[in-house]
């Protein structure tokens, strides 16, 4: 059966120690049958934030989903900044800035955080 997942794809993923991540797809390697996701959520949250190694069959595409909402958004940034991706990063926040002239009808203050929060939970950066 052939796979449709490719580079850059969300997953969902069991490894070989039976956890599960939730990450996306960094490399492939199709002549061994294995990925490599990037986790940003699992049940061992020693596995939060490591590329780990998993077999191609025990990997769940995710479906692509609009990102509309701000929050989610801020998150993507904050993975693109842990990535040190700032081709992503420049796009993402370009979205936000759209969306947020978009929502006129709300205030300033909402727009500027009065704290920073770690959005990704993860603290080993």
């Amino acid at each position: 059966m052939m796979m449709s997942i490719k580079i850059s794809d969300w997953v969902m993923a069991t490894t070989n120690e039976d956890e599960l991540i939730h990450g996306f797809v960094q490399s492939m390697d199709s002549r061994h049958g294995v990925a490599r996701i990037y986790v940003i959520a699992s049940d061992h949250d020693s596995a939060i934030g490591k590329v780990m190694e998993v077999a191609q069959q025990d990997m769940k595409k995710l479906p692509v989903a609009a990102f509309d909402i701000e929050d989610q958004v801020k998150s993507l940034i904050d993975i693109a900044l842990t990535t040190r991706d700032e081709q992503w990063f420049m796009e993402l926040t370009d979205t936000l800035f759209t969306l947020q002239q978009n929502g006129s009808n709300r205030s300033e203050h909402e727009f500027m955080p009065t704290g920073y929060t770690n959005r990704l939970g993860v603290d080993q950066f």
